[in-house]
């Protein structure tokens, strides 16, 4: 008995132990180029523990399981983080939701990938990524996720839910001719997810978009939760719109295809950027959220190109890919 309560205590003694320890896990980043030499913007989350990803087929309660982990998970506040790349180390410090962001410079020439070392006080290094444009003035492409390029029931809460936490990569399907349009868009560069979703499902449709052999790039998602700043997660259209700018802001000297759907707050997110910033919006292309079209998208779009220069097309994919080939945005 006595030897049994002892091997009871130190199992326990090393679940607090493991449960005690620091993670940082890192998101892919981007390197920017408004400055003279290249920095990558690189983003992480210091973190209690951490769930693993799923790949492949798995049973739903699995993935369940997964995706509660990853909503559970305890952010840790005030944490000193070293970012090291080939040619520098900055400090940063969690922010109150257990965030770190730094910009560090690294060598040029890098590949379609350049690494950076995320040391936690107190967590084993980690590695991580920023994607490297190429060097051409081909318009970035930013994209939206949800009913965009992945079906995803948005207008139907519980069912979203419901694929969101139980359903793995294999059970998404893809948005029928979004998915080339997509990669046609894209080339040989990256694509940018601005999409409202949680970082909490970052590694699950990081594992999507590979399943499918969708174009992967960073992800710019969202942070859900409640506090005296906000209720469950920001404002779709001024999140959009806001993270939009800032990448414009990083790439001063490229252009921008803004692609996403009638469902939501896309087109009056993207028709905001375009009219501040007509330069720089080279189209935008909503996909027309079927069954119930979305005549408000429409209204705006005939707006828009009375307003401005900017091609604002609103339409089925085919509609989508007639327009970006007359366009010159994809081979013909």
């Amino acid at each position: 008995m006595f030897g049994y309560c002892t091997e009871m205590r130190q199992l326990l003694h090393r679940i607090r132990r493991r449960r005690s320890r620091l993670t940082v896990v890192p998101y892919l980043g981007y390197v920017i180029d408004r400055y003279d030499a290249p920095r990558a913007r690189v983003r992480g989350r210091v973190l209690r523990h951490a769930a693993a990803g799923l790949e492949g087929s798995v049973p739903a309660w699995r993935t369940l399981a997964e995706s509660l982990r990853w909503f559970v998970s305890r952010e840790v506040v005030g944490v000193p983080v070293t970012v090291t790349s080939d040619q520098e180390t900055v400090r940063c410090v969690s922010d109150d939701e257990g965030y770190v962001e730094a910009c560090v410079a690294v060598a040029a020439g890098a590949g379609s990938r350049t690494r950076v070392r995320l040391q936690a006080a107190g967590a084993e290094a980690v590695v991580g990524e920023a994607a490297v444009l190429p060097d051409s003035r081909r318009p970035l492409v930013v994209s939206d996720i949800d009913d965009t390029v992945l079906v995803s029931a948005v207008t139907k809460p519980l069912s979203m839910v419901k694929l969101a936490l139980m359903g793995d990569p294999s059970d998404r399907e893809v948005v029928a001719g979004m998915d080339g349009l997509l990669r046609d868009l894209v080339g040989g560069s990256t694509v940018f997810y601005v999409s409202t979703s949680p970082w909490n499902l970052y590694h699950r449709l990081m594992a999507i978009l590979s399943w499918h052999d969708l174009p992967v790039g960073p992800l710019l998602l969202t942070d859900w939760g409640v506090s005296l700043k906000k209720w469950v997660t920001e404002p779709a259209l001024a999140y959009k719109r806001e993270t939009i700018t800032r990448l414009l802001e990083d790439f001063p000297n490229h252009q921008v295809v803004l692609v996403g759907d009638s469902g939501q707050h896309d087109a009056e997110a993207y028709a905001a950027v375009a009219r501040r910033h007509p330069d720089r919006v080279r189209a935008v292309l909503i996909r027309e959220v079927q069954p119930s079209p979305h005549q408000q998208a429409r209204d705006l779009a005939d707006q828009m190109r009375r307003d401005t220069v900017v091609p604002f097309v609103v339409g089925s994919p085919e509609t989508l890919a007639a327009a970006a080939s007359d366009l010159g945005l994809v081979p013909r």
